[in-house]
């Protein structure tokens, strides 16, 4: 009886445990306004990967801060290159959760970060 009542515990808490994953690629992306007539794709002139994410962690019940927005985790990839635009981009979101006790939840950004100011 023992093991049926472990089998049972188990099922339920991997019941408990959720969550999801979402991705997309994009050719190009920015939060920033770019002119799109004066841009110049050079690969001579990309500042390299630029990688940004935005995530919460839940601890218990308590979110560690708001809403993560994608918005953000560009934004953050874009200033880590000094860059207004990203091609060749991908996004991603993840969020799992363990009911009570811990989870979390990302945006991340990356793609090659140019500047077409210049």
């Amino acid at each position: 009886m023992t093991k049926m009542r472990l089998v049972t515990a188990s099922l339920l808490t991997l019941g408990l445990i959720t969550g999801c994953s979402v991705r997309s690629d994009f050719t190009a992306l920015s939060s920033k306004n770019v002119n799109l007539a004066s841009i110049q794709v050079d690969k001579k002139l990309s500042k390299g990967k630029a990688y940004g994410e935005d995530c919460a962690h839940i601890i218990f019940l308590i979110p560690t801060k708001g809403n993560v927005t994608l918005d953000e985790a560009i934004d953050r990839a874009l200033e880590s290159k000094h860059a207004n635009l990203l091609l060749d981009a991908k996004v991603e979101y993840f969020g799992f959760y363990i009911p009570y006790i811990y989870g979390k939840t990302c945006w991340t950004a990356e793609g090659d970060a140019y500047d077409t100011y210049k």
